[in-house]
């Protein structure tokens, strides 16, 4: 059985490791995953180990269905009718009686028009030192709104700065993650016993590229149709034995 660690940083469905053993050709494989972000749902059936570098909680075990067997054999028990469930005869209001239903409608209607609704007292505005503080929080977020309508809509939303603020994002987190992997002495263990080790997204880049100059007897590749590659040619010296 050959060890695949996966490395990443975005939030995996469970079913995405059932599909994660059918690209890798559904063979015999334990997977062991470090991620920045927890699964979005129960993985303990579909991976070896997972473990979460990464701000958050892993998700809680589904509860166990409990399953009512009925006995055939058993009689069901006379039903019962309760007294309240019987039905009584109308009642007749006389000209001179009120309903006591109505007559509770009347005194509430009545208790809200002698009783206006309140209105909230202003908040006090601040003095001294919190008016100051206001003052600059307001000029700064007037200054961003400013400078964000001078951009012209085309350039913000161009694909070439859409690419650098999504690159330099993934190169923040990149070098977070990887700082937490050397952190780690469990994550470092079980990648020691990986025998191929993937990058499944941009975020994971860097520390695959780290993983590969630290350990050169264990290939570090990007995406799963790589990794199937070197699975294969891992099995392929023993197959011509």
């Amino acid at each position: 059985m050959n060890t695949v660690v996966l490395l990443s940083t975005r939030r995996l469905p469970p079913t995405y490791f059932d599909q994660v053993r059918e690209d890798l050709g559904n063979r015999d494989i334990s997977l062991d995953v470090v991620a920045w972000v927890a699964p979005s749902g129960w993985v303990a059936d579909k991976v070896n180990t997972f473990t979460l570098i990464g701000p958050g909680r892993m998700p809680a075990a589904p509860a166990p269905v409990e399953e009512t067997v009925v006995d055939p054999t058993a009689e069901a028990p006379d039903a019962v009718i309760a007294p309240e469930a019987v039905a009584e005869p109308d009642t007749v209001v006389g000209e001179n009686q009120v309903a006591p239903a109505a007559a509770e409608v009347a005194d509430d209607a009545a208790d809200r028009q002698a009783s206006p609704p309140t209105t909230p007292a202003p908040k006090a505005r601040p003095t001294g030192a919190k008016r100051v503080v206001k003052a600059v929080e307001w000029r700064a977020r007037r200054a961003r709104k400013v400078a964000g309508r001078m951009l012209p809509k085309a350039i913000k939303t161009s694909a070439p700065v859409k690419f650098l603020r999504g690159n330099r994002a993934s190169k923040d987190l990149g070098k977070t993650y990887w700082d937490r992997v050397l952190s780690r002495r469990d994550v470092l263990a079980t990648i020691d016993k990986a025998d191929v080790i993937v990058a499944l997204d941009a975020g994971a880049i860097w520390a695959g590229w780290n993983l590969g100059q630290r350990k050169a007897s264990t290939p570090v590749v990007l995406g799963l149709p790589a990794a199937r590659r070197e699975l294969d040619q891992l099995k392929a010296p023993a197959g011509n034995g």
